[in-house]
């Protein structure tokens, strides 16, 4: 039996192929079927792998999208150190009404105006144009319909062939965190999206290798790295702890931590820092994340 440029025959009742080209034997798979038996060969049993594998992974991102809501993307290898970590943290919150032709929206039918901002923000007028100041034109820019995005390292929809890595930055997530933290806060909130470079996309922990999709090669940055990183104290690390464990939100009942630090010692050279998939996260499964973390905060 041939099939394919392969020659087929049985062993000890097991099914082979031979390449007519190479003459190399290799495993073949026999499935019985009603009518008689199929032999595949070893490419028609890869292709079937990968279409099998390709099709766990669009359930999972179904399921993953139903889980964590709607997002914009915002491009890893951006600098957001040009703008101060405050204003990064109120920026990231803003982008949240972005529609999918860059017009911020306070609704689907309602674009958000410069006058919007004191109540969305939540400041006063003197503050909101202090932002506004940071942002424009470099985000933000006013049209004759309303605020508009002037940013191409944020998408809001499908995103074009590029060579760029991005974020996805969870819509709901983000504006529950904001809304339930003190102002004060909110530069600790922009000191972590300040590092989105270092956020590994698999796993969510700050390291120096983001690309790295094997949890044991990875190389963390520390809080006491992190510490340097931001200009804080590293002795009063405990200090800077306490702050982002008062950052949480609630998901289905649960109160969650919008960052984690995990370690098996009280040393700051030694404690890993986890930021919440469900604030942000690009990997392909965001519950081992979950796992390794522990966000949800005990009662």
């Amino acid at each position: 039996m041939s099939n394919n440029g392969y020659v087929f025959f049985l062993k000890d009742n097991l099914p082979y192929a031979v390449s007519k080209s190479t003459g190399e034997i290799v495993d073949a798979i026999n499935t019985v079927i009603p009518v008689g038996s199929i032999v595949y060969t070893p490419e028609q049993q890869e292709e079937y792998r990968e279409r099998k594998e390709q099709e766990r992974l669009r359930a999972l991102r179904r399921e993953q999208g139903n889980e964590l809501g709607y997002f914009y993307f915002l491009s890893r290898e951006h600098q957001l150190g040009n703008i101060s970590a405050e204003t990064v943290g109120r920026l990231i919150y803003l982008l949240t009404y972005l529609d999918y032709d860059g017009n911020l929206m306070l609704s689907q039918r309602t674009h958000l105006q410069k006058s919007d901002l004191e109540s969305v923000m939540g400041f006063s007028k003197w503050t909101v144009n202090r932002f506004l100041k940071e942002i424009t034109p470099s985000y933000i820019t006013e049209s004759k319909d309303g605020l508009k995005l002037t940013n191409a390292d944020v998408v809001r929809g499908r995103l074009n062939k590029t060579d760029k890595v991005y974020q996805k930055m969870y819509i709901n997530t983000i504006r529950k965190i904001y809304k339930s933290v003190k102002p004060s806060n909110h530069k600790h909130l922009g000191y972590i999206f300040q590092t989105i470079t270092y956020i590994n996309l698999e796993y969510n922990i700050l390291c120096t290798n983001p690309n790295e999709v094997e949890l044991e090669k990875i190389e963390p940055i520390t809080i006491g790295d992190f510490c340097k990183m931001i200009g804080f104290d590293v002795s009063n690390f405990h200090r800077l702890k306490k702050i982002y464990n008062s950052i949480t939100f609630e998901i289905n009942g649960q109160e969650q931590y919008f960052l984690s630090f995990v370690s098996n010692e009280n040393n700051a050279d030694t404690i890993r820092m986890f930021v919440n998939p469900r604030v942000l996260y690009s990997g392909s499964d965001y519950k081992k994340v979950e796992v390794l973390g522990l966000f949800t905060k005990k009662k």
